[in-house]
């Protein structure tokens, strides 16, 4: 794959590039940044991106380099590891779920430390009854 693409100069026809070679739809990689696919058909092909939506795409796709997109200079991808925003949410994701694990053992452990308080009232109690 030629990541430079110089022969590429507008916006549009980068990022289409670069969906192509990541291997997603145009309407799938619309549908993450919140825009129509119409944006990428016809006249208005040629129409520019809002600054707002660039950097959407920027901070969805942090792989893209911004430098290539708004630039057209270097590589159409970063250098070094750059995790994209949906391995980020991935991260975070599995740190919320090993939390509450651990909050659900710790539960588990106080029910667990009540039940067996409750037990021995329970029988003190019959016993001081009986």
């Amino acid at each position: 794959m030629e990541e430079k693409c110089e022969n590429i100069t507008d916006t549009k026809e980068k990022l289409l590039y670069f969906i192509e070679n990541k291997g997603i739809s145009k309407e799938e990689f619309c549908k993450k940044i919140g825009i129509d696919a119409a944006n990428f058909r016809g006249k208005n092909k040629k129409s520019e991106l809002s600054t707002d939506k660039i950097v959407k795409i920027l901070r969805y796709y942090r792989e893209i380099s911004p430098d290539w997109l708004l630039l057209g200079e270097g590589n159409m991808l970063r250098e070094g590891e750059v995790r994209s925003a949906e391995e980020e949410r991935m991260e975070l994701l599995q740190e919320v779920i090993e939390t509450q694990r651990k909050t659900i053992e710790l539960l588990e452990d106080r029910v667990a430390a009540l039940e067996e308080e409750l037990a021995q009232y329970t029988e003190e109690g019959g016993a001081a009854a009986g």
